[in-house]
């Protein structure tokens, strides 16, 4: 179960990987939400809707994982990463950093059919969040040796 390098972390979260975003409810239980994401190296970007639901969560309890894996692939690439994410503008209109990495995220995870939505949905309002990991964990391929039965 080698780990991934920096730079294979980086390739791996520039691909059109569909993120999941796990938060949890007020009541203590676990919501997990599939969302687009932009990795610039350090911080994970994710733009969710003005009224998405884990926002509300997020503004309660900061603390989030996001699950990122390669299921198609024989070596099925896993990323994890944990820590605190931040509202970093919203609900606001996709503008100036948001409207950045918006355009980026559509192009990459849609194609020309994405620009399009883009600009068709231009003036709703979205959140720009922002989650500088304090944990990132990668594995691909075989079973790590702890899993492994004693011999």
């Amino acid at each position: 179960m080698p780990k991934l390098t920096k730079s294979e972390i980086d390739a791996f979260l520039a691909t059109a990987v569909i993120a999941r975003l796990a938060t949890v409810k007020p009541d203590g239980s676990p919501y997990i939400a599939p969302v687009w994401e932009s990795w610039d190296g350090e911080s994970m970007y994710i733009i969710p809707r003005g009224k998405s639901k884990f926002v509300e969560y997020i503004k309660a309890n900061p603390k989030v994982a996001v699950s990122c894996a390669d299921d198609i692939n024989p070596d099925h690439s896993r990323v994890l990463l944990e820590g605190t994410i931040e509202i970093v503008e919203g609900p606001v209109r996709m503008e100036g950093l948001g409207l950045e990495l918006g355009t980026e995220m559509v192009q990459r995870y849609s194609g020309e059919a994405g620009l399009a939505y883009l600009e068709k949905t231009r003036d709703n309002l979205r959140y720009l969040l922002k989650l500088t990991p304090d944990k990132i964990t990668s594995w691909r391929g075989e079973w790590h040796q702890r899993y492994a039965e004693d011999k």
